[in-house]
Parts: structure tokens; C-alpha cells; sequence
């Protein structure tokens, strides 16, 4: 059994939107409100938004840190990427019949909350969900108010931090950061793309599977997150749809030092 939760991140000006799953093992509302006590936020009162403004408040970065750094080690994710946001919902439930496939998530029962905005009403999710057989083992919670689910707020660091890393990718001058990690002999002090910054912090944690031998390109280090954890709406331009795919129909879980 899983826990998913999903939130999304619109990005009009860049002509896509996208969701993503996070998918915990457990119920994460334990671990995540200790987290946000130990920075000095009330997890009753406090809502975590990737949105936040982050400059000056070190705390506030500190606590985003150690929430990609649960995601990390705990969860995994799924994305879909869209360019209608009415899309978005039943891509989605697209999403998750794909990634309910995958060898660790399979013929199990399992907890899925989405944020609200995504369908219409709590009924009419329901009613599309009803529709996907592979989704009948799912307990569905939609038009769910993130401020009561922690979970749907790891969801909203996990949307803005990919959809950072697909609008960088869409961008003919991507911006570029000085990495700040004493730690990382390699790469601190350095100039190195946002995308890469973003993508070094969560690649451990897309929903993938190992290649297989026989595959002309195969590599160990090198993994397949589609189909299980990437859904390309079939609306979305070529374009798009070839980004989306570069960006994370594959990915590296070799060394990049």
C-alpha cells in the first residue's frame, strides 16, 4: 500500500502545466510536521508553498532543504505534463493507471488525495476515476485543502521543482547559479545550470525501471522513468512533448562528479 498526492504547477507564459505525484510509503503527516517543528513552523497553522519567497529567510530555505531531502530518501514521483489546464485532471488519472503498473506498486490497495482545482468537483474526479479499471483498488480523495495534507504540500515542492526543470529546458539562455554546498568539494562555488540544480536533488526518487540487457543503449546507471513515472497528454504539441520526454523519459543515477 501507498500513499499518492498530487498538486500541480501552471506555467502559461512557457504554454505548459504539469502534476506530480509524490508517493510515500507511509502516511507522511508524522514525519514532515516533526520536520516543520524542528525549523520553528506549526505544521497546524503552517502551509508550505515552493511558491514562498525564500530570499533573506534562511529558515525557510533551511525547512525546503530538509523536505527535499525526505522526498529523497522516502518517496518516489510521477509526472504529467499538459498544455490545457482542464487537462490536468484526467491526465492525471492517466498518470496513475500508468504508474500503478510498476512491479512496487501493483495489485495493492492504495491512498490518493489530489489538491483541489483539478476537476470540476469531488464527484466528478470520482466519476472519471470509476472509469479506469486499473484504479479500482484506489481510495480517492479529491478537491483535498492543502493545508491540511502535508503530503499534497511535498507534492507542490516536488511540481515546482520540475516544472522549474522543464521551462529551463524550453529556454533558449537557461539561467545558470553559483552551487552553495561546502560539502560537494566538486561542485561548490561553481556555476552551474538551475536545471542541473534542481534535477541533482530529486533524480534519486523517479518512479523507473532498469533498461533492460538487450537495449541497444543500455547502461546501468541510466534508468526508464517512462511510462510508470512520466505521462505526455496526447494534446501537447511536439514540441513539448520532445522537452518533456528529453527532460525525463530517462534518467542518470550515475555520478556526476
Amino acid at each position: 500500500m501507498a500513499y499518492f498526492y498530487l498538486d500541480d504547477s501552471k506555467h502559461h507564459k512557457h504554454g505548459f502545466s504539469l502534476a506530480t505525484f509524490v508517493i510515500c510509503p507511509n502516511d507522511p503527516t508524522k514525519e514532515v510536521s516533526q520536520i516543520y517543528l524542528r525549523h520553528g513552523y506549526d505544521p497546524v497553522a503552517f502551509e508550505f508553498k515552493a511558491s514562498m519567497k525564500m530570499h533573506g529567510n534562511q529558515a525557510l530555505q533551511d525547512l525546503r532543504a530538509e523536505l527535499k531531502q525526505f522526498i529523497q530518501w522516502n518517496c518516489k514521483i510521477a509526472i504529467c505534463v499538459v498544455e490545457d489546464d482542464k487537462r490536468l485532471g484526467p491526465a492525471a488519472l492517466k498518470l496513475l493507471s500508468a504508474a500503478l503498473d510498476h512491479p512496487t506498486l501493483n495489485d495493492q490497495d492504495h491512498e490518493v488525495a489530489f489538491d483541489e482545482g483539478l476537476f470540476s468537483s469531488a464527484g466528478a474526479g470520482q466519476k472519471q476515476a470509476s472509469k479506469i479499471p486499473a484504479l479500482k483498488r484506489c481510495n480517492f480523495a479529491f478537491e483535498q485543502d492543502s493545508r491540511l495534507l502535508v503530503g499534497v504540500q511535498l507534492a507542490d515542492l516536488v511540481a515546482h521543482t520540475c516544472a522549474t526543470m522543464l521551462r529551463e529546458s524550453l529556454l533558449p539562455q537557461p539561467k545558470t547559479i553559483v552551487w552553495d554546498d561546502p560539502s560537494d568539494t566538486t561542485y561548490h562555488g561553481l556555476e552551474v545550470p538551475l536545471e542541473f540544480e534542481m534535477w541533482a536533488y530529486i533524480r534519486y526518487s523517479f518512479l523507473s525501471m532498469n533498461k533492460p540487457e538487450q537495449d541497444a543503449n543500455y547502461d546501468p546507471a541510466l534508468v526508464d522513468v517512462f511510462p510508470w513515472g512520466l505521462y505526455i497528454d496526447e494534446q501537447v504539441d511536439d514540441q513539448l512533448a520532445e522537452a518533456a520526454f528529453s527532460r525525463f523519459g530517462e534518467n542518470y543515477l550515475g555520478c556526476c562528479h
